[in-house]
């Protein structure tokens, strides 16, 4: 098992990798005339774009490989986690993949094919379950059973998350997913392909999504103090990931109250891909860390950057309303007068700032 979960990984790299590769040359390279159809003046900006995709994937491929090798004490959740990994990077690609693999006559060959991607994401979902059903460690029959103030409405969803931590529950689950997504979308007279658009799955997806929160939240109810460091990583990440989007909203702010031109680079999306990076590689942590790096003090200095940065964007916008007529018609300065002036108190005061959110931070 442990040999065909490393071939499985190391083979949805692979094609990850080779998907992002070939996308990129047949929109800007297009040395491998690997379509026709491609436009030939593909903007710069567009394909410092899709580079900082193809960056994230090939993050997340170089990190499930390396998990999948990883031995240890936590190697059966480093497998799991992998694979993971592996299915997101491989989806990602999901335009490149489909150039490089996808047969060129439709029919049965090409239905199938359309209907691996949802395979795919199944066999994801199914592994990140096992991973935060055994993650930072396998939790004893005691530590399982139900907090004396569960509500008895919700013991149903109790009972189940408890089943659904056995080694064969989220393959089977993932089984009976996929058996159900084909045949009713077979039934319904519908393509393969489009099993992944049901609602059906997107019950499946939230479902999934609940249950690795309920996986996380008993493991950090009981979880001893050497767990603990391993789960904080796993807080980290999505310190990270929630930083870029925060920065994300305080730009649209700015860029909507102010009205300043758009770069010519999709900065937009290239956040969210460091959001996202910075998200894996946290992730990848929880089983790879050795120790050097305390991952609640990262955490707080990532809250902290936030919540700074963040505010100086709004005051940014605040202020250039102010200043430009926004607020008073009649006393206008020139635009970016506000934000200079945001950014200069933001950076006078951050030192103080950053101890006193530090302060505050349930960390």
């Amino acid at each position: 098992m442990k040999i065909a979960v490393r071939i499985v990984v190391i083979l949805l790299a692979v094609a990850g990798a080779a998907g992002h590769l070939a996308y990129l040359d047949a929109l800007w390279w297009h040395t491998l005339d690997l379509t026709e159809t491609m436009a030939r003046d593909v903007s710069r900006a567009t394909v410092v774009l899709l580079v900082a995709h193809a960056v994230v994937s090939m993050t997340c491929s170089i990190l499930g490989v390396w998990l999948v090798l990883h031995e240890g004490r936590r190697a059966e959740a480093s497998r799991a986690l992998a694979l993971a990994f592996g299915a997101w990077s491989y989806l990602m690609a999901y335009s490149g993949a489909t150039m490089l693999l996808r047969p060129a006559v439709p029919g049965l060959a090409r239905e199938v094919f359309e209907a691996h991607f949802l395979l795919v994401e199944v066999l994801g979902l199914t592994a990140l379950l096992r991973f935060t059903s055994i993650f930072p460690r396998v939790l004893t029959d005691d530590e399982l059973r139900p907090v004396s103030t569960i509500p008895a409405a919700f013991l149903p969803f109790h009972h189940l998350s408890v089943f659904m931590r056995r080694r064969a529950a989220p393959w089977i689950a993932g089984v009976a997913t996929l058996s159900l997504l084909w045949g009713w979308t077979l039934a319904s007279g519908g393509n393969l392909s489009d099993a992944g658009l049901s609602r059906l799955m997107d019950m499946v997806r939230f479902a999934a999504a609940g249950l690795v929160t309920m996986n996380l939240h008993r493991a950090w109810r009981v979880s001893t103090e050497g767990d603990r460091d391993a789960l904080m990583w796993l807080a980290a990440a999505f310190a990270i990931l929630v930083g870029s989007l925060a920065i994300l909203i305080g730009g649209n702010v700015l860029v909507a109250v102010t009205g300043f031109p758009e770069p010519n680079v999709a900065w937009r999306p290239i956040i969210l891909d460091v959001g996202t990076a910075g998200f894996f590689v946290a992730v990848a942590l929880s089983i790879l860390h050795r120790g050097h790096r305390d991952p609640a003090r990262l955490t707080r200095q990532v809250a902290t950057a936030t919540l700074v940065a963040t505010s100086g964007l709004f005051l940014a916008a605040g202020l250039e309303a102010l200043l430009t007529g926004g607020v008073f018609a009649s006393y206008s300065l020139r635009a970016g007068i506000g934000t200079a002036l945001a950014f200069s108190i933001v950076l006078s005061t951050y030192s103080n700032s950053a101890r006193m959110i530090e302060r505050v931070l349930p960390l």
